[in-house]
């Protein structure tokens, strides 16, 4: 009997121990080429190399941060352009997916057009995936230890 729960502890461990690269597996990456001037290609991956096909893309102006002023969503290859106005200088937020799988950008536009060497990742408020790890885990050795307990007690 013991011996059974010595043996499930560590299964449970290396189980739960494996949860990390599963969650983290699909990290996205953005890439983004200025095509000329005015058109900035923007190409959304996971860390896989996979492309994040037909996702939702939202382009905020500067002047109207919270209504996206266009919409759209990338092809196959996880791809989209931008062309923004360049009559609105500022900085433009271009938002790639949803929740879970999302990357947002700032894109600075001037008169002159698209500044590319400025373009950068704006914060997200994405759950740390630590915290979330320590939870599962917690709550898999807890469970685990309560049911060897329970088949000891039911066995004594």
């Amino acid at each position: 009997m013991l011996m059974k729960s010595k043996l499930l502890m560590p299964l449970l461990l290396l189980a739960a121990l494996g949860l990390p690269s599963r969650v983290l597996a699909h990290a996205m990456q953005t890439n983004y080429v200025l095509e000329d001037a005015n058109n900035v290609q923007f190409t959304a991956v996971f860390s896989t190399g996979e492309p994040l096909k037909n996702a939702k893309v939202k382009i905020y102006a500067p002047n109207n941060p919270s209504q996206p002023l266009m919409e759209s969503q990338t092809d196959e290859k996880g791809q989209f352009t931008f062309k923004p106005d360049q009559n609105i200088p500022g900085e433009w937020e271009v938002s790639i997916g949803e929740a879970g799988h999302q990357d947002i950008l700032t894109v600075p536009v001037t008169q002159k057009g698209v500044n590319l060497n400025d373009i950068s990742k704006a914060p997200t408020n994405q759950t740390p995936q630590v915290p979330l790890m320590a939870i599962v885990l917690t709550g898999g050795l807890g469970s685990a230890a309560l049911a060897a307990r329970r088949l000891r007690s039911s066995r004594s």
